[in-house]
């Protein structure tokens, strides 16, 4: 029988307090990708409220803000991601990776 070693990654604050795992990291990468809450809110399958919610909880958390948001019209919303979003979801990203590099 083989056996192959697994792991969850979620980042915290220096308090200790959980700030973002796997899905508001996916949450926020969809947000990258598509330029919309709502649309990475459907490929998570959480509501809209919900997905802002999260995102709104990490804010607070970082007191930074990780999303500019313009309000819907004609075309609909836009949201994209600050330098901090980015940055976030590139140490992510980056942990993510050198922990399979090591794996």
């Amino acid at each position: 029988m083989k056996i192959y070693p697994r792991f969850k990654l979620w980042l915290e604050n220096e308090e200790g307090q959980f700030l973002l795992g796997e899905g508001t990291f996916k949450l926020l990468e969809d947000i990258g990708l598509t330029g919309s809450l709502s649309e990475a809110a459907k490929k998570s399958s959480i509501s809209y409220a919900h997905a802002w919610k999260k995102i709104r909880k990490v804010e607070k958390m970082m007191g930074k803000s990780l999303l500019v948001k313009s309000r819907g019209g004609v075309g609909g919303g836009h949201s994209t991601l600050t330098d901090d979003g980015r940055a976030l979801l590139e140490r992510f990203t980056d942990t993510k990776r050198i922990i399979n590099e090591s794996l």
